[in-house]
């Protein structure tokens, strides 16, 4: 199925070294909540401790004030993102209170009902409350439960020079491709990177089925997540426990994230280009959906229960198991600054949290992810209307459900096609890449973990998501074997060397985020209505202009 993907592998291997891929950055961002010791999700305030969530650049919160979100800096290497990660874990174990811990799985527990899932609180700065009152926003249209789910982000960006490889169909040498990106203009280089960007963004959505039946790790959930008539298909465990016998991941099931279904909204957006995906998100941003503006724009307090009456509040609310990201600078909306300056990186955001690890992944994981995005850059480009888009969605949906399931069919734009025949032919395009990479590193990990994906299509009994089922049934409950490995990694996490140099950064950060947001929130001007609309008119006024 993807010969001209293996050809092109070849030709990358055998006119270039490994050291082409120089320059390739990767970061992480795993979310988890803090539990107390029965389970249920913490009360307190974000620990001061640790920062402040508005301004620390590596330990903030997501959602919910319990919902931790670890973040490394871009790296060079899978190792380092992971060495990094690990020592984000271990300073927050150090300095968490006595009665808390990490819940280190996607799915939590324990909930008593809404109200036990806090928004986070960012302060009283222009920019810490609108983050609150689109946390606000998400709670109203989509119920606070969904939002405490976990999971993780693998960012990529691939060196420069490799789109200028990509793009000819004779492949150029190493320094031939070197040479000719250093000879574009700074515009050259936007247009072709942003390109090449977006047509990985496509190739990935057609394979993205393959994250969660390769680290899928959320087949099983707590009834006490599920809301009246949900989860009616998953079959009982005992009475806390529900499951689907050949789930990978409920976390990207329709009980995961999802959006409104009483409301009926048209939320879909072409990828065809970057300029029709820009579009279409614009326009959700910009568009009143009749529902919310029922709901209102403020409480009966007069205060922001959302920040507008939009299909989308913003573009990070378009939910998507890939996103094209450029970093946006202070007060600008992430749809602008793609808009403006390209595609810098790409975000993959269908990967679980692995109950089996103390980070939530493992290093062969990550160096998988790798490859699947440069199998994502190395093939040929498959253009995406909306309907592709939904076609791409339901193959990650039946694969959450039932991707251990024998005989399991997906679909392709020409007919259905056997899971396990295409998860082959995906893995065996990039089998000499994988060889490639380890040349030179003294622990070779890519030509291994490419073999234990293989293992993984051959005997579905490999999986994350049924080792975690298995563990269910044996400890007795989702609680119970959750509870128990989350502990064991708190205190695993007690153990282990701390990498001084990463915790002394760590800790100075502490201080810089209090410094930071007390500055903040002294030099704001203005009204925060003046303030929120100027952010949203960013777009407003580009539209405009462009009618």
């Amino acid at each position: 199925m993807y010969s001209e993907v293996r050809k092109k592998t070849e030709q990358l291997v055998n006119s270039c070294n490994p050291e082409f891929f120089t320059g390739r950055q990767i970061g992480l961002e795993k979310e988890c909540l803090r539990v107390g010791l029965s389970g249920g999700i913490s009360q307190q305030d974000h620990p001061v401790a640790l920062g402040r969530a508005l301004t620390h650049p590596f330990i903030t919160t997501d959602f919910s004030e319990a919902l931790l979100e670890m973040v490394t800096p871009p790296c060079d290497s899978a190792a380092q993102a992971m060495n990094f990660l690990n020592s984000v874990h271990q300073f927050i174990v150090s300095r968490l209170p006595e009665n808390e811990h990490i819940w280190n799985t996607s799915m939590p527990c324990i909930l008593n009902e809404a109200r036990s899932v806090r928004i986070g609180e960012y302060g009283s700065s222009h920019s810490g409350q609108m983050k609150h009152a689109y946390r606000r926003g998400l709670g109203l249209r989509y119920g606070r439960r969904m939002q405490a789910i976990a999971g993780v982000h693998f960012n990529f960006s691939m060196p420069d020079a490799a789109w200028l490889f990509r793009k000819t169909a004779q492949a150029p040498g190493q320094q031939d491709s070197i040479e000719r990106w250093g000879a574009l203009d700074d515009v050259a280089k936007q247009s072709v990177r942003t390109t090449g960007y977006f047509e990985m963004t496509q190739n990935l959505l057609q394979v993205g089925w393959l994250v969660p039946y390769l680290f899928g790790a959320s087949p099983a959930i707590c009834t006490s997540f599920l809301g009246e008539g949900e989860g009616d298909d998953l079959q009982e465990w005992n009475s806390t426990t529900r499951f689907a016998p050949f789930g990978t991941s409920l976390r990207m099931s329709n009980i995961g994230y999802r959006y409104r279904e009483d409301q009926p909204i048209d939320l879909s957006v072409c990828h065809n280009s970057v300029d029709t995906y820009i579009k279409d998100v614009i326009a959700h941003v910009n568009s009143t959906h009749p529902a919310y503006e029922a709901m209102g724009l403020r409480d009966e307090k007069g205060k922001h229960q959302q920040l507008s009456t939009s299909r989308l509040q913003i573009e990070n609310e378009y939910y998507s198991s890939v996103r094209p990201k450029q970093i946006a600078k202070d007060g600008e909306l992430p749809i602008k600054a793609l808009q403006d300056r390209g595609i810098r990186y790409l975000e993959l955001r269908s990967v679980d949290v692995n109950i089996l690890e103390p980070n939530g992944l493992e290093l062969s994981q990550v160096a998988m992810l790798e490859l699947l995005m440069m199998f994502a850059w190395l093939a040929p480009p498959q253009s995406l209307d909306a309907a592709n888009v939904q076609r791409c969605a339901r193959n990650v949906q039946t694969v959450a459900y039932r991707g251990r399931e024998p005989g399991l069919q997906l679909e392709t734009p020409s007919g259905e096609v056997g899971l396990q025949q295409w998860g082959k032919d995906i893995l065996n395009s990039i089998e000499p890449l994988a060889q490639w990479l380890d040349q030179g590193l003294e622990e070779p990990i890519y030509a291994k973990t490419l073999q234990q994906q293989v293992d993984k299509l051959n005997d579905p009994d490999k999986t994350p998501s049924a080792t975690i089922l298995k563990g269910i049934k044996q400890t007795g409950s989702f609680f119970e074997h959750a509870q128990e490995l989350s502990a064991k990694h708190h205190e695993h996490f007690t153990l282990v060397p701390v990498d001084e140099a990463i915790n002394s950064l760590l800790d100075s950060k502490v201080t810089e985020s209090i410094q930071k947001q007390d500055q903040l929130e002294r030099g704001d001007t203005g009204s925060f209505e003046n303030y929120l609309a100027a952010y949203l008119d960013q777009i407003k006024c580009k539209e405009t202009a462009d009618v």
